[in-house]
């Protein structure tokens, strides 16, 4: 079972995230209107804006008309795999190739 499907099945409301590339750091303010910013870089000049889940395609559209804005990302959270078995098969995958190599380096004498 998923985080998601957790929260689904609860009174809470969806929230995704959208990342905001803007021509200018001060134009970040100008997006409170829009959702909640939760982070924001400088540097990079972007910002993670959080919006109701099923206002998403019509806040995107909004915001990328914006001309402040140059380009708006929807996040792929949903296509994390937050399930154990998922990362139980990987650790196990890893652990037979690391035994596979150690067989190999012991039956070309590299190991003593």
């Amino acid at each position: 079972m998923s985080v998601n499907h957790d929260v689904m099945n609860s009174l809470l409301t969806m929230r995704t995230a959208l990342l905001v590339y803007l021509k200018k750091p001060s134009d970040q303010y100008r997006l409170r209107r829009y959702g909640d910013i939760v982070y924001f870089s400088n540097r990079l000049g972007y910002c993670v804006l959080y919006v109701n889940k099923v206002d998403v395609a019509e806040k995107k559209a909004t915001i990328e008309s914006l001309n402040f804005v140059t380009n708006v990302q929807v996040s792929a959270d949903e296509d994390v795999n937050l399930n154990g078995t998922h990362i139980e098969q990987q650790i196990a995958e890893m652990a037979k190739a690391a035994e596979a190599e150690l067989a190999n380096r012991a039956t070309r004498g590299e190991l003593k």
